[in-house]
């Protein structure tokens, strides 16, 4: 059973990369070239730095949270983001993988499990909140320039029930209960220091300080309009004279459609579908909303190998500082 669970992500990032294949064969190989290989250097180090800077807001947005006795700086959460997202992106791990690791970089570097634990349950939180303010808005554009699209309506049902969902996410973690006991643990690992009674005492702290809890979801909030900066910038750099408020419709409705596909590593092929189909809604050609989704990747390929490799550098002198 173990095995075949583990070969689920690997045939849907295969079948993924069959889908990516298949659009960029279906549009045109040499229109699809051509429109990266027009992407100057610096406009593709725009793009990069606007991710960047992006990555420090968030690292912001969890520092808010945890608690200010704890032992996590600023660089450690800047770190603890990077790890989480290289890691949930492109190892095969899902999303929830990258909330493990990135808990567990801080908590390897001297914040209590408690307080990972619950720092990183608040910033899931406050980041699900904002983001669905942030599809909420891209709704509303989406709206006005397509009044008959046929995604308004099941993005608008979804919406919908993850406010509901978010809502839930929020009373559970106020007082336990089974499920959050299994996400709690997840997120802890093999620690030894797990306890349940302290990580809700940690989450208690957390939710008294509503002013920080305020700020944060604000600030990740920021962050998510600052995903449509970035898509901004890769549209200009595409020689695409996209509208600021175009970009937020289409980087909205980009999340509320790879959300519904979190168990796909890295959404491979979902985000290159995404995008063609967004995109067009805005008159932009198929051929460059996959180019888009490429530079998307190259993006995150050229922030996330690096880290990686830093990160098992890490973890390798760890293990043998310990045998």
């Amino acid at each position: 059973m173990k095995a075949n669970s583990r070969l689920i992500p690997a045939a849907f990032a295969l079948a993924g990369i069959a889908v990516i294949t298949g659009l960029v064969i279906y549009f045109g190989v040499g229109d699809v070239v051509k429109s990266l290989t027009s992407v100057k250097i610096s406009g593709f180090a725009e793009y990069i730095a606007a991710q960047l800077v992006i990555t420090l807001g968030l690292a912001l947005c969890w520092r808010m949270l945890l608690r200010s006795s704890a032992k996590g700086s600023f660089p450690l959460l800047v770190w603890g983001r990077l790890v989480r997202d290289a890691t949930g992106e492109f190892l095969p791990f899902s999303q929830v993988g990258g909330y493990v690791m990135g808990a567990r970089v801080i908590t390897l570097n001297g914040v209590s499990v408690p307080d990972s634990v619950a720092s990183t349950l608040a910033d899931i939180t406050t980041e699900f909140l904002a983001q669905l303010i942030f599809i909420g808005v891209g709704l509303s554009v989406l709206a006005e320039v397509a009044p008959n699209n046929r995604l308004l309506v099941p993005v608008a049902i979804g919406l919908s029930v993850a406010a509901v969902m978010c809502v839930g996410l929020i009373i559970v973690q106020q007082g336990g209960g089974k499920i959050f006991r299994l996400i709690a643990q997840r997120l802890a690992g093999e620690s030894g220091d797990f306890h349940m009674d302290r990580l809700q005492s940690a989450l208690d702290q957390i939710y008294r300080r509503r002013d920080r809890l305020a700020l944060a979801s604000f600030f990740h909030l920021v962050c998510w309009f600052g995903t449509a900066t970035a898509s901004f910038i890769g549209f200009h750099a595409l020689g695409v004279p996209l509208s600021f408020i175009d970009a937020i419709a289409i980087e909205a409705m980009l999340h509320a459609i790879m959300a519904l596909a979190f168990f796909v590593p890295g959404r491979v092929g979902i985000q290159e579908a995404a995008y063609t189909v967004l995109a067009g809604i805005f008159g932009v050609p198929p051929e460059i909303a996959i180019s888009l989704s490429l530079l998307r990747r190259a993006r995150d390929f050229v922030i996330a190998v690096p880290v990686l490799l830093a990160w098992q550098g890490v973890e390798a002198k760890r293990l043998h500082t310990t045998v």
